[in-house]
């Protein structure tokens, strides 16, 4: 029954892409900086054909494409070359495959929002080895804990904490179910803590043990002696 459901999930998902809405709006937004970027001598006529064939194939795989017609925009709108732009949206494509088939995994059925969470994540520190990882956790979590776990992973991995640590916070975030989104914002605590000297070892023992009891940010930032102001501030500015 639950492969059944998947199947018709996913063709559900393909069929609407191609029904009119707001997702043809979306394409229809890249006619004119297309055409423009063409009469200007900035983009020849087979890159833009190659532009539109990248979102309409992301849409044919049943992959989120407002974020594919933004990034052709975005391009465009900063003058990129054609050929970095076509090499953006493969790249995306690919990454937010991976992360839809990563979260699929089991037959669950992960939102939109989740796979551009996860997909974007990939680009953002996160790789599709730690990923695959983090799905293949039993019990299984949610998309949308997953999704969770990728962006907080990816930020870590950015102020690069320890893998190992990481690693740990987030099994026991994901086996707890406890992993809401505002553990996303967990590295900006680790800027905190080493601007205080706590060492990264002792963040991540009092994170195990507060996720291990259903609890979030806040319940962390109490643990460790700090408040919610400390993290509000901009990195690298010093406390007052």
């Amino acid at each position: 029954m639950a492969r059944r459901f998947s199947i018709l999930l996913i063709a559900f998902l393909v069929a609407a892409a191609w029904l009119p809405g707001p997702v043809d709006v979306l394409a229809s937004a890249l006619d004119a900086p297309l055409r423009q970027a063409q009469d200007d001598g900035r983009l020849t006529a087979g890159d833009a054909q190659a532009i539109e064939a990248s979102i309409d194939q992301a849409k044919a795989e049943g992959l989120p494409s407002a974020p594919f017609t933004a990034k052709a925009e975005e391009g465009l709108a900063k003058r990129v070359t054609g050929r970095a732009i076509i090499q953006a949206l493969e790249t995306m494509r690919s990454d937010y495959a991976f992360a839809r088939d990563a979260l699929s995994r089991g037959g669950r059925a992960p939102s939109p929002d989740d796979v551009i969470m996860a997909g974007d994540s990939l680009r953002l520190g996160l790789t599709r080895q730690e990923l695959d990882d983090m799905a293949a956790f039993e019990p299984p979590a949610s998309p949308a804990e997953l999704a969770t776990a990728a962006r907080t992973r990816a930020a870590l991995n950015a102020v690069v904490f320890p893998a190992r640590l990481s690693d740990d916070i987030l099994r026991r975030g994901l086996a707890s179910g406890a992993l809401s989104a505002q553990w996303a914002q967990l590295f900006r605590v680790v800027q905190r803590t080493r601007e205080a000297g706590i060492p990264d070892a002792a963040v991540a023992q009092a994170a195990t043990r507060i996720l291990a009891d259903g609890g979030g940010p806040a319940e962390l930032l109490q643990e460790l002696g700090l408040t919610g102001r400390d993290t509000r501030k901009a990195p690298g500015k010093p406390s007052k």
